[in-house]
């Protein structure tokens, strides 16, 4: 364990020597290419900004209102017939919408249940094996300014609704 300790340690800034002597010997200069997509950066910045602050807004408002409960509430008696737990249904749903918000009911699930329960590595299995749709389709279509998402928004929808039923049915199976 001692080895792989020392390598990550060393990989940055050896990845950063080899970058600057790639840099040298092809005579490019790093530098000022350094600043310039530091300097379009801060416009890709500037032109996600009010999609991600939408998005944070839409998914505190979601949380703080009760809606997410609400919601759980009138889907358990149908996710009940499948087996499923209503306890991962939250993070089935902020999952697609944000990953921090995600994390957050993850972390609300492992205080409350354990990493090591049943509804704990469901949640872990729905964590790692679906995407935050919502939130890369807003980042990304505002970026490039696309404006038709309906079917990228139907197909990632639909794969994170997959992940959630392959998540519970592969631990159901496994209990």
């Amino acid at each position: 364990m001692k080895i792989i300790e020392y390598i990550s340690y060393v990989m940055i800034p050896l990845l950063l020597i080899i970058i600057l002597i790639v840099g040298e010997r092809k005579k490019v200069h790093v530098y000022d290419l350094f600043i310039e997509g530091a300097a379009e950066g801060f416009s890709t910045i500037a032109k996600i900004f009010p999609t991600v602050l939408a998005v944070i807004i839409a998914i505190n408002i979601f949380k703080i209102s009760g809606a997410m409960d609400l919601f759980v509430k009138l889907v358990r008696p149908i996710i009940s017939l499948f087996n499923v737990p209503g306890e991962v249904v939250p993070i089935g749903i902020m999952r697609s919408v944000s990953g921090g918000g995600a994390l957050a009911v993850l972390s609300d699930v492992f205080k409350e249940y354990g990493p090591d329960s049943l509804v704990g590595r469901i949640s872990s299995t729905i964590m790692g094996s679906s995407d935050t749709t919502l939130y890369v389709l807003a980042i990304y279509t505002s970026t490039i300014g696309i404006k038709k998402t309906k079917n990228a928004l139907f197909i990632g929808l639909f794969c994170d609704l997959v992940a959630f039923l392959v998540a519970v049915w592969i631990w159901q199976a496994m209990v």
